[in-house]
């Protein structure tokens, strides 16, 4: 079968390897769609995120093509999505009902664990299908049930905050992540949903998912108009760093309230400055959002099907397997802005 092997970084070539045999408790699925998630970009361009070599692919969708003994959670036919997390089940995180931190989730999450074999091929092994393997439900067509990770990541992030139906709330960074976050905080009742980004078509998209404002944080006179419309607050009562950039973290940290709520969501390496003295007196509480559990993706699943998510703004390119590393060099140079590319690994298989 055809992959895509990550050797390091700046470097992705497609190998040619045998498919693959589930053994017991193990489940073989035939990719359909695998996403490029900001994580594989973010490996290809910098050191310290991937420890060595692997196939990378960890948002895919397929069918179950063989099952090994003692697999009772699907069968042959089945329509799952395959992705983190990679839950152990037995460390504390995952004991007191925090399972997207589990310790060990990264060395277990396909396509991100070291020596692993992500979706970025034509067939994938599940090792632990209970944990890994979710069935998409009648009513989700695969190119919807492929952007879990991406909705996922929202979902969770609102649901952690503090958002309170009436709130102001403001969202940095209108990617992927950033219009899942005001969807969500959209159906959770935020009051006026206020949206920043640099990039006038992110904007656009920002008010179609949801946004009453979409404003650019460089424009001096959108940042005084913000604090306008939380006029008698002081601020959001939530605002969501969706962004990923030290920026982004400032944008929030000016436009909430005294006792307000900052969710950094957004990934990033750089260095953010934190100065106790100027930002304890207000007492904001700095929260980490990260990833989604389980749950949660059966949760967004149930949203699509009944008609109450819509996923149709989220911009999507299709790529053959073997156009893997050109897509990837064209997301990490910034040539590309879509939402998701969707890597096709066998090319003429049933999508619906």
């Amino acid at each position: 079968m055809k992959a895509v092997n990550y050797f390091g970084v700046g470097h992705l070539e497609v190998i040619d390897l045998p498919k693959p045999i589930p053994s017991e408790g193990e489940v073989l699925v035939k990719v359909l769609y695998c996403g490029i998630c900001g994580t594989d970009v973010h490996a290809y361009k910098m050191p310290g995120i991937f420890a060595g070599e692997l196939i990378p692919g960890h948002e895919a969708v397929g069918i179950v093509e063989a099952v090994g003994t003692g697999v009772d959670c699907v069968k042959i036919g089945d329509r799952v999505a395959v992705g983190p997390p990679g839950d152990c089940g037995h460390c504390y995180s995952c004991n007191t009902g925090h399972p997207n931190t589990c310790e060990n989730a990264f060395p277990n999450t396909l396509g991100i664990g070291p020596g692993t074999q992500g979706a970025y091929a034509e067939y994938v092994i599940s090792h632990f299908p209970k944990n890994e393997l979710f069935l998409i439900p009648e009513g989700v067509c695969f190119e919807q049930a492929v952007l879990f990770d991406v909705l996922g990541v929202g979902l969770h992030a609102v649901r952690r905050s503090e958002l309170r139906a009436g709130d102001n709330v403001v969202v940095t960074g209108c990617g992927s992540i950033g219009l899942s976050i005001l969807q969500f905080a959209k159906m959770a009742g935020a009051r006026n949903l206020i949206a920043f980004d640099p990039i006038a078509s992110r904007r656009e998209l920002a008010l179609k998912a949801g946004a009453d404002y979409a404003l650019d944080p460089g424009n001096a006179a959108d940042i005084e108009l913000a604090k306008q419309i939380c006029h008698g607050e002081g601020g959001a009562a939530v605002a969501f760093e969706a962004a990923g950039h030290p920026s982004s973290v400032q944008t929030c940290i000016d436009l909430v309230m005294s006792n307000g709520q900052v969710m950094l969501v957004g990934s990033d390496g750089r260095p953010f400055e934190l100065i106790t003295a100027a930002l304890g007196p207000f007492e904001y509480d700095l929260k980490f959002s990260f990833t989604y559990t389980k749950d949660e993706i059966r949760m967004l699943f149930d949203l699509i099907r009944l008609g109450k998510l819509d996923v149709a703004i989220y911009s999507i390119q299709k790529a053959a397997l073997e156009d893997a590393v050109q897509k990837v060099e064209g997301l990490a140079a910034g040539e590309i802005d879509v939402a998701r590319i969707l890597l096709i690994p066998n090319e003429g298989a049933d999508s619906n």
